[in-house]
């Protein structure tokens, strides 16, 4: 029965998503957290849902003319950038014999890497509107929401003593990469919520963040644990009543260390005394691998998929391989010196923008909406930085997502600027000329 409501869903939104471009990126933005086909059983689980939904949404965006004008901003020419230097370091490891023995994995990472900056464009340049946009945002607090909200369901019925999973076989199927999304989401769901009229769906969203906070603890995540302590302290400080909401906070940490499980507790404690277990001593390994690799080949790395067995043996024999477990060593490892600076400068950018655009509304009343989605990103962003420092998601789509959002805040922002200083004068009023008509 799942599979027949997954593939109605998926195929009857074909002829919407190619008349209507805009609905097939919403399609594709809850289809790319949410996995609903990782949720059947039978023919829907292996269905291409997200290309069945993309080929219609490009082809119905070469013939729409709603789209984006004026989007050359620094934060587009990173990351177009930044997809071009991919490519780059993917051909020179093509071509390198050290590398070959990861050549399959990583042509095919480089084709799921493009897929997700290939919709990244069709993102930026389809949401052309402050509505359209707060559209996006609920589909990503709602998609990423409901896991969280399953996964506290989760939680309460075997006590808190498992661990919760993402969609099997998807980007957060592991625990690590759960805690991350959900992180990077609540930020999204608070500001949604916060500035939500319908008081059903504000409650719904409340619900769904108090879950969320639930089901990240309940991952045994160490670093989503980190994550959630800065993501929750910058919430409170950028919320509207600050000393209420770092009290919650400090009441969450009582309740977390008198109410939670012994398995929990056994995992943390050593993280919090600082002791190393097996995983620890492995992420050493593999940043200190990537330290090693990126000194023989400081330009470009190894590439995609560079953390092998194989390369280990050749560079680091005396540590036992490892996975990369940062966003940064595996970009420094990947992608050599000028993939992370460059991945960094867009990160720079999108956070000094963020911050001028709070600057400006404040000096342009009708700007004043952008403030919350500023912060909210900036918050979102935050908790990709923290949690995203113990996990192997440079590639992350809910990151690459977050920075078309920003990049479609700012061409929003410029646009209504443009407009009011294009608007003419209002004529003075009648009264008005015959007062100053008197005075003279």
């Amino acid at each position: 029965m799942r599979d027949i409501i997954v593939l109605a869903i998926i195929l009857g939104a074909i002829p919407i998503c190619f008349f209507s471009p805009y609905f097939g990126v919403l399609m594709w933005t809850w289809i790319a957290y949410f996995n609903p086909h990782r949720f059947t059983w039978d023919y829907a689980y292996h269905f291409p849902v997200a290309w069945v939904v993309a080929i219609p949404t490009l082809a119905g965006m070469m013939l729409t003319r709603k789209t984006n004008r004026g989007l050359l901003t620094r934060e587009t020419a990173l990351l177009l950038g930044l997809w071009v230097w991919f490519t780059i370091t993917w051909a020179y490891a093509m071509h390198n014999p050290m590398f070959a023995d990861h050549a399959v994995p990583a042509t095919t990472q480089l084709q799921r890497v493009s897929k997700i900056l290939l919709m990244t464009v069709v993102t930026i340049l389809l949401v052309t509107s402050h509505k359209k946009l707060k559209y996006l945002c609920m589909v990503v607090a709602l998609s990423i929401g409901a896991l969280g909200l399953k996964g506290a369901i989760f939680g309460f019925r075997t006590s808190g003593e498992s661990r919760v999973w993402g969609a099997p076989d998807s980007f957060l199927a592991d625990n690590n990469d759960m805690a991350l999304a959900t992180n990077m989401a609540l930020p999204i769901i608070f500001f949604l919520a916060r500035d939500q009229e319908r008081l059903w769906v504000k409650l719904l969203l409340r619900l769904l963040f108090v879950c969320g906070i639930i089901t990240v603890i309940l991952t045994y995540s160490r670093g989503g644990l980190l994550g959630l302590a800065v993501v929750l302290t910058a919430i409170s400080i950028k919320s509207k009543h600050k000393i209420v909401g770092l009290a919650l906070l400090l009441v969450c940490l009582f309740l977390i260390l008198s109410y939670a499980p012994p398995q929990w507790m056994m995992r943390m404690e050593g993280f919090l005394h600082g002791s190393l277990d097996t995983s620890a001593e492995g992420r050493l390994n593999a940043w200190r691998f990537a330290w090693v690799l990126a000194s023989h080949y400081p330009i470009t790395g190894g590439g995609f998929e560079t953390f092998t067995p194989e390369l280990f043996g050749r560079l680091t024999p005396e540590l036992r391989f490892a996975g990369p477990h940062s966003v940064y060593f595996q970009l420094l490892g990947e992608q050599g010196f000028v993939g992370l600076g460059l991945f960094l400068l867009l990160l720079g950018c999108c956070w000094r923008t963020l911050r001028r655009l709070r600057a400006r509304a404040r000096k342009i009343p009708s700007l004043g909406w952008t403030v919350s989605y500023s912060h909210m990103l900036e918050a979102s962003l935050l908790g990709y930085l923290v949690s995203g420092a113990f996990l192997p998601r440079a590639y992350f789509d809910f990151y690459f997502q977050l920075i078309a959002m920003t990049i479609i805040l700012k061409v929003l922002s410029r646009r209504e600027v443009a407009l009011e200083a294009a608007a003419p004068e209002p004529a003075p009023l009648i009264a008005d000329v015959a007062e100053e008509v008197a005075v003279t």
